[in-house]
């Protein structure tokens, strides 16, 4: 029986995996899927974060499965702990996107602090007025980054490069970051920030940790950015931050259901931007994510530890 790499992410080119495979020696075949497969000769599934619902009854139905990837940073759509209690290594991806969602969330904030997309929209119901949404000057604003890893360090240093005073919470970042960046805590970042940008994955300790308490203690009239993980933030308490003024506005990439029904509330919140889950994309991220994916399988049937492993 041939061995097979299965793909559950409509982003990632067929053909550049299976090139790659074949330039790293190893006799596979891929194949694009929609749904969770069973059976013998699976070594590789690739995971894309609209797939869910794995769990390990899938992974009892692959017994030959050796590498479970998600073509993704975040990694909460796997169930990592069945996994490595099966001997399966887990991996996310790596630095394939770092400079585009670098650059979205340097776009979004830019764009909020300068009204652009509240100036469009009133130029086009027939207004001219530049004091109805007033853009504020970039350069001193303070940008909070909640989590500091490639991500947050490449939105640093842009920010930074634009005048922005940038400060930095979340866990053992002593010694990781520039000295131009300040580390404080969580309740201190909440506090200082104009813009407060989030770069932490998923997690029981990050679920929604921007709830209506934390939106409560960041200053009035300051903005957030979110270009991670929907969860992180409770939505309820962020449209009422919106309505009430305590915000300005917020940008989101992400949200908890992708794409949201027609009927969902945070639709309608104002003062909201939202793009759809595009802050990873470029025309040239896919094929670093086939070339990555191969990489990982080929460390992964040495024996040896894969780039971005979490389990």
């Amino acid at each position: 029986m041939r061995q097979s790499v299965v793909v559950l992410d409509s982003f990632i080119p067929a053909a550049d995996l299976s090139a790659a495979l074949e330039v790293g020696g190893l006799d596979v075949e891929v194949v694009a899927a929609t749904e969770i497969p069973s059976g013998p000769g699976v070594v590789a599934l690739l995971v894309g974060p609209e797939t869910v619902g794995l769990d390990d009854r899938h992974l009892a139905a692959l017994p030959d499965l050796r590498l479970l990837a998600a073509t993704s940073a975040g990694y909460d759509h796997l169930p990592v702990d069945a996994a490595v209690g099966r001997g399966i290594r887990v991996t996310r991806a790596v630095d394939y996107c770092t400079d585009e969602v670098a650059d979205h969330a340097l776009a979004l904030t830019v764009g909020l602090l300068r009204s652009t997309a509240k100036l469009d929209a009133a130029v086009h119901r027939g207004d001219w007025d530049v004091v109805a949404a007033p853009p504020r000057r970039i350069a001193g604003t303070v940008l909070g980054l909640f989590g500091f890893g490639l991500i947050g360090h490449a939105f640093a240093l842009r920010a930074h490069a634009l005048g922005m005073t940038v400060l930095a919470s979340g866990r053992s970042l002593a010694g990781r970051v520039p000295e131009w960046v300040e580390v404080v805590e969580w309740d201190e970042l909440l506090q200082r920030s104009d813009v407060l940008s989030l770069h932490v994955p998923l997690t029981d300790d990050t679920a929604g940790i921007v709830d209506a308490a934390a939106l409560e203690r960041m200053r009035r009239g300051s903005y957030l950015i979110n270009v991670s993980r929907g969860g992180l933030i409770d939505h309820d308490a962020l449209g009422a931050a919106l309505r009430d003024g305590q915000l300005a506005g917020a940008a989101i990439d992400v949200l908890p259901t992708e794409p949201p029904d027609p009927g969902d509330p945070v639709l309608a919140i104002p003062n909201l931007v939202i793009t759809p889950h595009a802050a990873w994309y470029s025309p040239d991220v896919a094929s670093r994510l086939a070339r990555q994916s191969a990489e990982n399988l080929l460390t992964v049937l040495e024996g040896r530890t894969p780039k971005g492993v979490v389990g």
